[in-house]
């Protein structure tokens, strides 16, 4: 999922905890692991967390939904991003984790041919190149911290 620098920080600081997104490639499911890649400037893939719970309904409906849940530091501005005339998505943010190294986008390059930064997001697949990126360089320093 490409995001701003800051809006990525907050996600990986706690200080916000959900995420809005226009439905681009279908929804993103509770579970799924989403990988934060850090637009300009850092241009880095930086971190992820885990979709606790995935709301999609129109903009009125996921204002309401997220009242009824209470502070999820979303700002009034956040909202511009989701359409009233089509489904968006709200994401909850579980567990969020900063990678030990960040991934820049040169390698990121020098490493999974074609690769280009997602506009939104996108589903990635065991048999994907950039899969097994994100596993080596983010993803197992982690789960290797946790065993020992």
């Amino acid at each position: 999922m490409s995001i701003k620098p800051g809006f990525g920080d907050a996600i990986l600081d706690g200080r916000k905890r959900a995420e809005l997104r226009r439905m681009v490639n279908g929804p993103i499911t509770p579970g799924d692991l989403v990988v934060l890649y850090l637009s300009s400037p850092r241009k880095a893939i930086e971190g992820f967390f885990k979709a606790k719970r995935v709301y999609v309904g129109r903009r009125s409906e996921l204002m309401r939904i997220a009242s009824e849940l209470g502070n999820l530091g979303l700002r009034e501005g956040d909202w511009g991003y989701v359409d009233e005339d089509r489904e968006g998505m709200m994401i909850i943010v579980d567990e969020p984790r900063r990678c030990p190294r960040p991934i820049t986008l040169d390698q990121l390059m020098g490493m999974v041919r074609g690769f280009k930064p997602p506009l939104s997001y996108i589903r990635l697949r065991p048999n994907d190149d950039l899969y097994w990126v994100i596993f080596k360089r983010c993803l197992e320093p982690i789960l290797r911290s946790m065993w020992t």
